[in-house]
């Protein structure tokens, strides 16, 4: 194990003593303690920020209540499932309601969200209130201050994204009877505050980068995302370009400074698609291309990374590339963007499962279209418990900053080619389409419409475009229309889930550019398309069909996701909040529910 991740969950397990640090801040009315007894040494700091770390990942010994990132994020599929590019399979599942839009106001994986995430604002403001106390200089202080002020960021963009407009408490919580009530605020409002959090964290966390904690440069990342976002739907309905040019700024400080930059692959070689999926392994975590990860370790601190992988019923994938573990999760790879990706892209070959594994062999046979699943992150070793392995959850890296500047770039300039900022975002977006070995983007290759007729599918794409004796193929399947800043725009959409596709992305991508709805409503699992036997050992050839009659076709399975309504835009504010909160009442909750 890394050595500073074993470190890290030492310090949390040690938390487990100091009650006063963890739970005492979620069920002891903090009236019955004082400043001086939480905090007077910056140990004492730390030990209050690695407690309020472990809110984010922990789940109880017992499995009684799931952890936020460890269980519900991953495995219910908060953030990723229910979009275009994935959803779980079984309607009938409780883990399904994100992918089939069934959730409730009284649905227990609502009320674990937004009590966690509050539990842990709780946590970041008690330290923002007490840490002056401790013996340090003010330069220390302010660190743990901007430390907190991110974590406090990080959850309430989360909020304000699944629940809109919420109360917003940035006081830690001393009585019951004085500290429930608290009205909803906008969304406007949630995201002034996040951003003046996050503001304060970058000029105030230390440079070094520490596995598992906020650092200066992951501030600075988190906060060109919260610019970009509080631009688009529903927020600032793109008619604010003031944030757009602020994105591109922050994004672009970031990648000129911070020493960062992508993990690289070699140029035509077989392995590219290994070097590349490398920081997704437990043995490539915390890569130099990470800004930010939640880090977890088996057991009571393990996470639900990985747990949906190819269809193996639970056995070993042998490669020359590496032996991996399946897990069989009963998840689906939704076609239109399986489909998509270059011909020669090698994130296809790292992040997609075009197969189902024998466990007795390890050997590898082809699925058709309506089985295909994700494979990004693999297990090297086999968890104890499958919802408690030692995968990071990678939370910020690189490859997204890049792909902000291009399309905040993009928005503020209307140029894709425009180097206002230090580079144009071509440049921008070429860094990511280099690593994967496809084609770079420019003028033409946007603006060249579909040989293929009619589109079929998503994002342009026809039917025909996949079969090779089509005098137009090309290993190219997306086209765009529009004018060249809406189609950058939809290119740099959908890089997005080429490039961060599993990661917690899509969902919040989809809802702040108004796509949600469109392409969660016209996604599909489309028929045949199973690729030929000698296509499926690593490194996949997406292009070569089983036969003729094997290259997809119209859809004829139902794809949970397309029953998203209007409403789904926001999930519900949970029954037990506005029972519980006087500044609260039923008609205080969100239209739908």
């Amino acid at each position: 194990m890394n050595k500073n991740k074993f470190i890290f969950h030492v310090i949390i397990a040690a938390l487990m003593l100091l009650s006063s640090c963890t739970a005492m801040l979620d069920e002891v009315p903090l009236s019955t303690l004082t400043p001086e007894n939480l905090f007077a040494t910056v140990a004492d700091a730390e030990s209050a920020s690695n407690g309020m770390y472990e809110g984010l990942i922990y789940t109880d010994k017992e499995n009684t209540r799931y952890g936020l990132w460890s269980v519900t994020y991953p495995a219910y599929g908060w953030g990723m499932m229910g979009t275009d590019i994935w959803s779980l399979q079984d309607p009938t599942s409780i883990r399904s309601k994100t992918s089939n839009y069934t959730l409730t106001a009284t649905d227990e994986q609502v009320d674990v969200v937004w009590s966690i995430l509050y539990s842990v604002i709780n946590r970041a403001n008690t330290i923002i209130a007490y840490v002056e106390n401790i013996n340090a200089d003010q330069l220390v202080k302010n660190h743990y201050l901007a430390d907190a002020r991110f974590i406090r960021a990080f959850c309430y963009m989360d909020l304000v994204q699944f629940f809109g407009g919420v109360p917003l408490r940035l006081l830690p919580a001393k009585s019951i009877e004085n500290d429930l009530s608290a009205p909803r605020m906008s969304e406007k409002e949630v995201w002034a505050q996040i951003i003046d959090d996050l503001e304060f964290a970058e000029q105030h966390l230390y440079t070094k980068v520490v596995p598992g904690k906020a650092s200066k440069w992951a501030a600075k990342g988190m906060l060109a995302k919260a610019y970009l976002t509080r631009g688009g739907y529903p927020a600032g309905n793109y008619t604010e370009p003031e944030w757009f040019d602020k994105a591109a700024k922050k994004a672009y400080e970031v990648i000129s400074l911070s020493g960062k930059s992508l993990n690289p692959t070699t140029p035509g070689s077989n392995k590219a698609f290994r070097e590349y999926g490398n920081q997704f392994l437990v043995s490539g975590e915390n890569s130099p291309e990470s800004l930010f990860e939640l880090q977890f370790q088996e057991l009571d601190y393990g996470s639900g990374w990985g747990f949906y992988t190819i269809s193996a019923n639970k056995g070993w994938d042998n490669t020359a590339y590496g032996n991996f573990y399946g897990n069989n999760g009963g998840t689906v790879v939704g076609s239109d963007f399986a489909l998509s990706f270059h011909d020669a892209d090698i994130r296809f070959k790292w992040s997609i499962g075009p197969f189902k594994m024998n466990k007795t062999t390890g050997t590898r046979a082809a699925n058709s279209l309506d089985s295909w699943m994700p494979y990004k992150h693999r297990w090297e070793t086999v968890p104890g418990n499958a919802w408690k392995s030692s995968m990071n959850a990678v939370v910020l890296r690189m490859a997204d900053i890049y792909l902000i500047f291009a399309e905040a770039s993009n928005e503020a300039t209307g140029d894709p080619n425009d180097k206002k900022y230090g580079m144009s975002a071509y440049d921008a977006i070429n860094v990511v389409r280099n690593r994967a070995q496809i084609p770079l983007l420019n003028d033409a290759y946007l603006m060249k419409d579909s040989p293929y007729g009619n589109a079929d599918m998503l994002y342009g794409m026809s039917f025909s475009s996949f079969d090779k004796k089509n005098a137009n193929y090309d290993g190219r399947h997306e086209y765009y229309t529009g004018s060249l800043k809406q189609r950058f725009a939809a290119a740099v959409l959908l890089e997005r889930a080429w490039e961060l596709c599993f990661e917690r992305h899509r969902w919040f991508d989809l809802k702040r550019t108004g796509k949600l709805l469109e392409f969660t409503q016209k996604a599909m699992v489309a028929s045949g398309g199973k690729l030929a036997a000698t296509a499926i050992i690593d490194p996949i050839d997406k292009s070569t069909w089983l036969r003729d009659t094997e290259i997809p076709k119209a859809a004829t399975i139902v794809y949970l996701p397309n029953s998203i309504k209007d409403f789904n835009l926001y999930m519900p504010i949970p029954d037990v909040e506005i029972e519980l909160n006087p500044a609260l009442g039923k008609t205080h909750q969100n239209p739908g529910y």
